[in-house]
């Protein structure tokens, strides 16, 4: 029973399921270690006792080198209550998935009628990208069912990477690689020094095997904002060199240049007809002297008019569309953008270019010549020696407003026969931040007063963006909760008319406030706090937390606040300053007093967005410190 692609069905998925899902699709930081817990915890109700993964290599009739991973997995529950053990298997149009089979206690072995459909996500437009999807629900504490399949690859390109860990607890996982001796063959080795991994070497007459084992897995995505898991799972890529067939040599992937080389023959067979666009860059640039200016205005036509979409169909996953195309349709992926940028760039006059990269959700660097190191492309122009990146899916950037997640990311930018491979900027963290000053009066039992705040870089564009995908009647809503923190004791009046239209400009905002309940007077003394959003408040990471935490982006947040003390009245008392400033994030707040008034500074700034686990202990106590300063008041008092 071959599970082919024109086999279809609509499955109910469960919470379990998803987070599987989302699991297996993971392509995958480093440095960082924790301890690995050799029980699985209690609330394990279904664990994996045993997992083996067996990757072989044969030859078609064809004599083209394919694989076969052969999984089985011994599975028991814990509990008297019922529970389901799901799994998710991928497949696409390099690949299908062949005999699932069951076997429960010592029952006879038999084969099962999965649940196969295309995988749909809201992030992506389309996606050869189909489950296979079976489950067992237990029906008796310490009933165990093995279970076994084969996924086939007809494109080693697209090996999946093999991981040791699962979604549930595996006592005993174990990954054997038998390599052929015609087969020339490369492993990967990634994050072992994060997880523990035995490797035995055998070497038998016509193959060698590789055998890796790990103990006491403990589940993955078991909390949120966690990393991708290449970058702390111990996980194996394997990459297929060349193979004798037929007396011949045949070469696959073996060095960055094989792997360029691939690109580049994809590049070939675009199509890419830019008749149709001599116009509209004739249009765009005309009057325009400078050749930034000329840039800038291509550049962020595509921004403004080209819808980003994601598209990962089988070999249109590495393939742009053509440049026609995208612009007839006013949408495209990454690589359709990047493609119709350098196509006009190229009309104006100038030297652009395909750009391959991973973002920073990828670990790996082109010392891996695989196609898991590359998740996006962008365009590359040169002017004068200079290399500009363009990243036209980066909606409301200016021309060196490089996203973080591409700031210091490998870039693999074409060059005819050659290519080149360049680090992108990483630009000072003062580049992308968010300033705001208020002055206040105290007004009775009320603050009020007048405020501005200004976004640059990344936060700029991240604050653009969410408001682009509001109606614009709810613009105003929307950013008058983002100014109050959605505290209701926060009153935003705003002052400032919202455009959208903003790539070398800030986003700045005014805007009246006035704040209840915060003040509290008690006849000659009055107890206030001038801290408006308390950024990070009880955000302390719990004991059982066993993988990293990933903040969304890095963060430079500088506020301001200045109250004019009131004639006849003192300030007594001033909460301490307090101040950390760690490898990785700083915290720096404090009050000072001058003639007639109080200024609160704070500045918060987060400087790697991971968080390892080793780093927990330290990052509780800098939150103890910083509820501590929040909950201080300050103490005026009537003279």
């Amino acid at each position: 029973m071959k599970l082919k692609t024109s086999l279809r069905a609509t499955p109910v998925f469960s919470l379990k399921i998803l987070m599987t899902l989302l699991l297996t699709l993971s392509f995958g930081f480093s440095l960082f270690s924790f301890a690995t817990p050799m029980m699985p915890p209690e609330d394990e109700k279904v664990i994996i006792n045993k997992k083996v993964q067996h990757l072989s290599f044969f030859l078609n009739r064809k004599k083209e080198l394919n694989a076969k991973l052969s999984v089985s997995e011994l599975v028991s529950t814990r509990t008297t209550l019922a529970h389901t053990f799901s799994r998710a298997v991928f497949f696409d149009d390099n690949s299908e998935v062949d005999k699932i089979r069951q076997k429960i206690n010592s029952k006879k072995r038999k084969t099962v009628d999965p649940i196969i459909s295309d995988y749909e996500s809201d992030g992506i437009f389309h996606s050869d990208l189909k489950l296979c999807y079976f489950e067992h629900k237990f029906a008796e504490n310490g009933e165990k069912v093995l279970w076994t399949y084969e996924k086939l690859f007809y494109d080693l390109k697209f090996l999946d990477p093999l991981y040791f860990n699962d979604p549930y607890f595996v006592e005993e996982s174990e990954i054997i690689i038998e390599i052929p001796n015609w087969l020339k063959i490369d492993i990967r080795e990634l994050n072992f020094d994060l997880e523990d991994a035995d490797h035995q070497v055998t070497k038998e007459k016509k193959s060698t095997i590789h055998r890796y084992t790990q103990k006491a897995c403990p589940a993955s995505f078991r909390h949120n904002s966690a990393p991708r898991r290449s970058k702390y799972n111990a996980h194996l890529i394997v990459i297929p060199n060349a193979y004798e067939a037929k007396g011949k040599n045949r070469k696959l992937i073996e060095t960055v240049d094989d792997l360029y080389g691939w690109y580049a023959s994809l590049v070939q067979e675009i199509g890419n007809d830019s008749k149709g666009l001599k116009t509209l860059v004739a249009k765009l640039t005309k009057g325009k002297t400078e050749d930034l200016d000329k840039i800038k205005a291509i550049y962020y036509w595509v921004q403004d008019n080209i819808r980003y979409i994601a598209f990962e169909n089988g070999i249109m996953g590495f393939k742009p569309e053509s440049c026609q195309k995208v612009y007839g349709n006013k949408y495209g992926d990454c690589k359709g953008m990047a493609n119709l940028t350098k196509e006009m760039l190229q009309i104006a006059g100038y030297d652009a270019r395909l750009t391959w990269l991973g973002t920073s959700d990828i670990p790996y660097s082109y010392d891996i010549p695989a196609l898991v190191v590359d998740n996006h492309m962008i365009c590359t122009v040169i002017l004068n020696g200079e290399k500009i990146f363009l990243d036209p899916t980066e909606k409301f950037g200016d021309l060196y407003n490089y996203a973080f997640r591409i700031q210091g990311q490998e870039a693999l930018i074409e060059d005819g026969d050659k290519f080149i491979i360049e680090k992108i900027p990483s630009f000072e963290l003062a580049h992308s931040k968010q300033v705001s000053e208020q002055n206040l009066v105290i007004t009775g039992t009320q603050l009020a007063g007048q405020g501005t705040i200004n976004y640059t870089g990344n936060r700029k564009t991240s604050m653009l963006y969410g408001l682009s995908r509001k109606p614009k009647e709810d613009w105003k809503d929307y950013l008058i909760a983002n100014l109050s923190n959605g505290d209701k004791n926060v009153k935003i009046d705003l002052k400032t008319e919202v455009s959208l239209a903003r790539h070398d400009d800030d986003f700045k905002l005014a805007y009246d406030l006035k704040l209840d309940n915060h003040i509290i007077d008690l006849e000659g003394e009055q107890y206030l706090n001038l801290e408006l959003d308390h950024e990070f408040r009880n955000f302390t990471m719990s004991e059982e937390r066993d993988v990293p935490y990933e903040f969304s982006g890095k963060y430079f947040i500088e506020n301001t606040t200045t109250l004019a003390v009131p004639e006849g009245w003192s300030v007594s008392y001033l909460p301490t300053a307090m101040a950390e400033d760690q490898e990785k994030y700083n915290f720096s707040l404090s009050y000072e007093k001058e003639a007639g008034k109080l200024i609160y500074h704070k500045k918060i700034i987060i400087k790697n967005p991971l968080l390892t686990v080793a780093d927990f202990e330290t990052w509780n106590k800098s939150i103890e410190a910083l509820n501590a300063f929040y909950a201080d008041q300050i103490i005026l008092t009537k003279k």
